[in-house]
This record gives C-alpha cells, structure tokens and sequence, in this order.
C-alpha cells in the first residue's frame, strides 16, 4: 500500500481520507462517478475463472422512482437466500464514489447492501463500481450482482443527494 494520491492533498476531499483505501483503483479514481473508463474493455459479467488479484467493473444506470414514493434501494450479491458461499472472493463496493461496503462472499452473512436515498439517485444517474479480489481459482468468480427493491412505500420524505463532486478535487478547483 503507498498511501493516498497525492498526499496530503486528497483526490477527493468531499468524500474524505476513510471513504477509500491505499488500492491502486481507488487512489487514481475508479470509484468516482466522473472517472473516464471509455478505455475499458466492456465486460457482460464476470469470468468462470477470475485471474487472480483485483479486477474493477464499472456501470452506470438511470433510475426512476416515482415521486411520492419512498423506496428503499440495494445492491445484491448472489443467491440472497444463501448466507455465503462456496466461492472465494470479496468485493469493495461505491455507489457514486461512496464507499458503501465490503463483502466477502465465503464468509457472509450479508449479501444486501441497502443504499441510502441521497447517495443513490432515485431521480437520475448513478455509477456502482466494484473492486473485486480473488485467488484466480475456477469457481471463485464474481456472482450475478444485480439492484433490488427490498421495499417500497407511499409517502417519504425529500431527499437532496450528498453534495460530492463527480471527478472529486479536479471539479473542486475549476
């Protein structure tokens, strides 16, 4: 591990030093919404066999939660009905640069990560992106990572999302 970024000058002082660790993907931005991943290779989900180390993914989605409806939002990893799992891996979660989590599939129990309104866009766009380690064993891959609303109700309160710029520092200083 080498630290942050910069120093003492955080990439992304809006979220904080605790937000991100000393991963290479996090000190150069991955996470963040406004990180340019245009230069990626497109994935449709994870490999059988995972090479081993930490391989990012990154997606973007739209939502739209109707207005006067107060819905709670999470992130699933897996066979929610199973506490944990054969397979060997753990995944450091950010939804929208927000560092919301860690799950370590052999050792569970959770596997819903409920994402708070504010940090989740109900009303628009958001990034999720997963640092993912394995040992690059056959078996010990990714499973199916999907969004799920766990419940939904009428009424609610506004929510305003958590004032973060995108690109972190670099949109602080424009």
């Amino acid at each position: 591990i080498q630290g942050k970024q910069g120093g003492e000058d955080l990439p992304d002082p809006a979220r904080g030093p605790a937000n991100t660790g000393g991963q290479y993907g996090e000190r150069m931005g991955w996470h963040l919404p406004g990180f340019d991943d245009a230069r990626w290779a497109t994935a449709t989900g994870a490999a059988a066999t995972p090479a081993a180390g930490t391989t990012w993914y990154r997606t973007r989605f739209a939502l739209a939660v109707p207005k006067g409806q107060d819905a709670t939002i999470a992130v699933a990893f897996g066979d929610t009905a199973t506490p944990r799992s054969t397979a060997r891996y753990r995944v450091l979660l950010f939804v929208n640069g927000w560092n919301m989590g860690q799950f370590i599939a052999h050792v569970g129990p959770q596997r819903l990560f409920p994402i708070p309104e504010g940090i989740l866009d109900h009303h628009g766009n958001n990034t999720i992106a997963l640092a993912v380690t394995s040992d690059g064993q056959t078996g010990h891959a990714l499973e199916q990572v999907r969004l799920v609303t766990v419940r939904t109700v009428k009424g609610g309160v506004p929510v305003r999302m958590v004032a973060a710029p995108p690109e972190g520092r670099a949109a602080m200083v424009r």
